[in-house]
């Protein structure tokens, strides 16, 4: 799956208005994770097989949840 496919693919599921009330360092952030995702991530997420694609699916939650809670942590 190219990174313009996956990007089409989220901005499907944003429903209409909600990218204006996204934070822009929130966004910026997703966009660069998708950018770095793994070859056999952006090729599972493409798969027919509902476990492959599944297990593609967390991984890419667990991955932008990261990403987004270290907004949430204090500075070391």
């Amino acid at each position: 799956m190219a990174l313009g496919d996956v990007r089409h693919c989220i901005a499907g599921v944003i429903k209409p208005g909600h990218r204006d009330r996204m934070n822009e360092d929130r966004r910026t952030q997703i966009l660069a994770l998708i950018a770095r995702m793994p070859a056999w991530l952006r090729h599972d997420l493409g798969a027919k097989d509902e476990a492959v694609r599944g297990r593609a699916e967390e991984t890419l939650a667990a991955m932008i949840d990261e990403a987004l809670g270290q907004n949430n942590r204090p500075a070391a």
